[in-house]
């Protein structure tokens, strides 16, 4: 676009989130500009687990990379004493690696007409005093770049972003979890199962999802100090090797035996599923960056590509100045509202089946006992509502 245009939206964050929110306004006919402080592919702590509730939108915007994707039908869970509970998904679900998948949606939101900035830091974001009877104009200064100017903005920098110009402690946890730290790598050599496994131990748990070219993605939550014990021996670097020391997890141990780790351990920390915040000084903020929900509920990816969705829509009705003017449409408390609908039983049953992942092994095992039962039932109670 033109030096010196002026953008409907501007989006910080290219994740799943961004790039959902960034498609989803090109097509309703914005202009868009987008931020990503990475360059794509790159690797991040996700357990890579497409539930089928994301499904249907990654078919239409994605179709050639999630066709490569591995089917998954089951959920199991296994004790550390080899005890396997398992029930069949609801929904047939796909393993996927992140960096597949974020950058074909990087792609697809460059391929829709979004102006795309990967490898590009923001460094400042401020508000402009209104131009005479208009709303305020956001302006963001990218690192090495010219500023932008938008009407509205999108904030999907995840966990961990500080962003210069905004009260970014607002960003932090509504409320105090224990913190956990993520670790993750990809192994080739495991026997391919449609299954996601959970293997569960004291002081965490560790999930294993097939993901495409016939490699499976090792993804762990763990108590801190866990890896504190394990520090002397090299840390988590070798992933499996940690595993066998620090985990003690027989039937894991057994199911890698044969692994061989392809990529580097990547690890963050810390790891704190909460509700965060829905508006940001008058931005709105969508993915992890509004709420981060535990990851063994397996709808993380698609509450970020529907919240994503939702932020787009809500602005996208904003376009038309006469309508704020005329106060007929606040698009921070409709986005507030929507949200909360779409998640707060997401994040209420988490908390509730939080309590059993922490439990001591004995009340573990007695719990998994009930999931071949009431797994599906569970996983609906923690999906992303239409709102």
């Amino acid at each position: 676009m033109a030096a010196g245009t002026t953008f409907d939206l501007a989006i910080i964050g290219g994740g799943p989130a961004g790039t959902a929110a960034a498609i989803a306004a090109r097509e309703g006919g914005l202009r868009v500009a987008i931020w990503d402080r990475q360059r794509f592919p790159h690797d991040k702590v996700c357990g890579e687990f497409l539930s089928g509730e994301s499904l249907p939108m990654l078919q239409r915007l994605i179709p050639a990379a999630l066709e490569r994707g591995a089917p998954i039908a089951r959920c199991e869970f296994i004790s550390p004493r080899g005890r396997v509970d398992s029930f069949r998904l609801p929904q047939p679900a796909r393993g996927l690696s992140r960096r597949s998948l974020d950058h074909a949606l990087w792609r697809a939101a460059a391929d829709v007409g979004a102006w795309t900035h990967e490898g590009t830091p923001v460094r400042r974001v401020s508000r402009l005093p209104p131009p005479g009877d208009r709303n305020p104009l956001w302006q963001v200064e990218p690192a090495g770049g010219e500023m932008v100017t938008a009407h509205s903005l999108l904030l999907a920098c995840g966990r961990g972003w500080s962003i210069p110009g905004l009260n970014s402690s607002s960003l932090r946890m509504k409320q105090r979890v224990a913190a956990w730290t993520g670790l993750k790598a990809h192994f080739a050599g495991v026997a391919t199962r449609d299954a996601v496994e959970m293997y569960y131990f004291p002081g965490g748990y560790c999930g294993l999802a097939p993901v495409e070219s016939g490699l499976y993605n090792v993804c762990c939550l763990a108590r801190p100090s866990l890896l504190k014990e394990s520090a002397g021996s090299g840390g988590a670097r070798d992933l499996a090797r940690w595993l066998r020391r620090a985990v003690r997890h027989p039937a894991l141990d057994a199911r890698l035996k044969h692994a061989v780790q392809t990529s580097g351990t990547v690890a963050t920390a810390p790891v704190s599923p909460a509700r965060r915040t829905a508006n940001l000084s008058g931005a709105l903020v969508i993915g992890d960056a509004a709420g981060f929900i535990d990851p063994f509920t397996g709808d993380g990816i698609s509450m970020a590509l529907h919240s994503g969705r939702l932020g787009a829509e809500v602005l996208s009705r904003v376009r038309d100045d006469r309508l704020r003017l005329a106060g007929a449409h606040d698009p921070a408390l409709e986005y507030r509202r929507r949200l909360r609908a779409a998640v707060n039983q997401s994040y209420c049953f988490a908390g509730f089946l939080r309590t059993l992942v922490c439990a001591p092994e004995s009340l573990q095992a007695v719990a998994a006992r009930f999931l071949p039962r009431f797994g599906p039932m569970l996983m609906e109670r923690t999906r992303w509502r239409a709102a």
